[in-house]
């Protein structure tokens, strides 16, 4: 019995330790069950400490096993409970990789969960170009427009792939609360969706291959070096964004509802 009873008593004891030393806004982290993970490139979560450190906001690890892991480029981000954990954006601060790997330029989805608080200008969520104010290459970004309160896919390479009919692309209503907002490519056919609806679809002119290197979260894809104070990041993230998912192949609308529903209770939908 009494073995018993100092078993029970170290176990409560290594407990507590361990418990003292867990980041204090990192909750024990358990990948979503439903998640799909075939064809995932990229897997950002602010709410995992493998993927996030509260002692070092400059990095932030890729989970999936591309290792795609971004570096803070501009600015300083900052910690948030908002969503379970996430991190707040003030419009200038960006995250880059430089390249990134597995990339897939015809077939893509794009998935995150952001809370957008401002959206006077047009708001970059994430985006890829080497673009100087002298060179244009392949680059795409995917924003929202705040001109016509739409989601907005767009590339070039030269000339517009998708982009030439941005007020028929998709609505996106009602910012200040969380959204799960996803872009699907299949060559030149794309859609939108909002949650797990589907919110729109555009026709590219023709498919794009994407350069790799300078692939960006928090921005559009303009460096711009007239903004004040070297902060080079024109129509950059106003908000909070908690996790990043990117596939190597074009989602159906049932595995967009599928991710949705396993990770839509962290933000109260």
């Amino acid at each position: 019995m009494k073995y018993n009873l100092l078993f029970f008593t170290l176990i409560l004891i290594s407990n507590y330790s361990f418990s003292q030393i867990l980041p204090s806004y990192h909750a024990v982290y358990h990948k979503p069950d439903g998640i799909i993970e075939s064809n995932l490139i990229l897997h950002l979560d602010a709410s995992n400490i493998n993927s996030l450190n509260e002692n070092d906001l400059t990095i932030w690890n890729d989970l999936s096993s591309s290792n795609n892991n971004f570096s803070i480029k501009n600015g300083s981000v900052s910690y948030s409970s908002e969503g379970g954990g996430s991190l707040e954006f003030d419009g200038y601060d960006y995250f880059c990789i430089n390249p990134i790997s597995n990339f897939n330029s015809t077939n893509l989805t794009i998935s995150l969960w952001i809370k957008v608080t401002n959206v006077t200008n047009r708001v970059g969520v994430l985006a890829q170009s080497s673009r100087t104010p002298t060179d244009i290459t392949n680059e795409f970004q995917f924003k929202v427009k705040s001109s016509n309160g739409k989601l907005n896919f767009w590339d070039h390479d030269g000339s517009y792939g998708f982009g030439s009919t941005l007020s028929n692309n998709s609505t996106y209503e009602n910012p200040n609360i969380w959204k799960y907002v996803t872009f699907t490519k299949d060559g030149t056919s794309g859609k939108y969706y909002i949650n797990n609806s589907f919110n729109g679809s555009t026709t590219a002119d023709h498919n794009v291959n994407y350069g790799l290197d300078w692939f960006c979260i928090g921005r559009d894809y303009r460096h711009d070096s007239s903004m004040p104070s070297g902060k080079s990041n024109r129509y950059g993230f106003e908000g909070y964004i908690s996790t990043v998912y990117i596939y190597s192949s074009t989602q159906t609308s049932d595995q967009i509802t599928q991710n949705y529903n396993a990770t839509k209770s962290r933000y109260g939908h």
